[in-house]
């Protein structure tokens, strides 16, 4: 009987990068934490012939994953042709780690319906190219919870995990997405913005690792509330205020700054911008808080365009799931 193998991922949140193009030490690293939604969950089951259903460049992308995979030498071998369908997604460009989360996961599913059983992220990752710049979604994809992703030095396949803690699961995150057709930076574009960006100075990259290791990190181990959003916010300022040249604000751009002027005006401390946007987060302490602040953007910000979605999602603490089934 043929089995049918599914793949369900999480989300990313990034909180930001630790260092940027340093004179010495580990580049790039950064912060984030996996999310249960959005998600993708993907089926794979073995055929006469490889096929793809779901949303067109999704299904694209996917179908570029496969060659690759198959192109490398004994992977490829045993890989056997197959169905592949879509029933959940990331939206791509949002600042949610599409990328990782869609590689990884088509690696998995093809590794075990080839066979191969528990393969290691890092390795998920070089057969499909992902985790050059940022592991925090690598690690996700493997462990969920909050990661502290120490960066690479020249040479390291991908980051080194430095840390990673269990988020409090009562707490939640509202995802702000903004006006629809918006899309964060990618492909030549985000290294046309990182070209143009000078190395950060060594002084906000010991900066940022203080307040991660002082502040950000202890909180979450103590489930101090208030504290974890003090420093995530803190931490996303000053990240925002290196990247504000390129992306036309500290927050993504103008208007997403306005939101989070907004956000922060009722009281929510916990807010920043995941990756290049242009997603917006918002941490809350309970569902019934996360509901009420949902509610009152949602009476507040009807009809202006500022926001077209608004979701409360909870934190994810284990890695993508693997279910198999005939």
């Amino acid at each position: 009987m043929t089995r049918t193998v599914t793949v369900t991922t999480g989300a990313r949140l990034h909180f930001g990068p630790l260092s940027y193009r340093p004179a010495t030490g580990r580049h790039f690293g950064g912060v984030g934490l996996m999310v249960e939604r959005p998600g993708f969950k993907i089926a794979f089951k073995a055929s006469d012939s490889d096929d793809v259903v779901g949303r067109a460049a999704v299904a694209d992308r996917i179908r570029q994953f496969v060659a690759r995979i198959r192109e490398q030498s004994g992977v490829g071998r045993q890989t056997p042709m197959c169905r592949i369908e879509l029933s959940q997604i990331i939206p791509a460009h949002s600042g949610l780690g599409s990328g990782t989360q869609l590689g990884l996961a088509v690696a998995r599913g093809l590794a075990e319906l080839g066979g191969e059983s528990d393969v290691p992220a890092e390795t998920l990752a070089a057969r499909t190219g992902r985790g050059l710049r940022s592991a925090v979604g690598l690690h996700g994809f493997a462990t969920g919870g909050l990661i502290v992703d120490a960066g690479k030095h020249a040479g390291d396949e991908v980051g080194a995990l430095a840390c990673r803690l269990p988020f409090p699961a009562d707490w939640r995150v509202l995802l702000l997405t903004p006006e629809r057709g918006r899309t964060g930076l990618s492909g030549c574009h985000e290294e046309q913005a990182f070209e143009r960006l000078g190395p950060m100075p060594p002084a906000l990259t010991d900066h940022l690792c203080r307040l991660v290791l002082r502040e950000l990190l202890p909180a979450v181990g103590a489930a101090n509330f208030e504290a974890f959003c003090e420093a995530v916010f803190a931490y996303g300022r000053h990240v925002g205020g290196f990247f504000a040249p390129v992306q036309g604000g500290t927050f993504g751009d103008t208007r997403t700054d306005e939101l989070v002027g907004r956000l922060t005006r009722l009281g929510v401390r916990g807010v920043g911008q995941t990756s290049w946007g242009p997603t917006l987060f918002a941490f809350v302490p309970t569902v019934s808080r996360g509901q009420e602040l949902a509610a009152r953007l949602h009476r507040e910000l009807n009809g202006n365009d500022q926001l077209s979605n608004i979701q409360l999602v909870a934190p994810l603490n284990r890695g993508a799931t693997v279910t198999v089934s005939c």
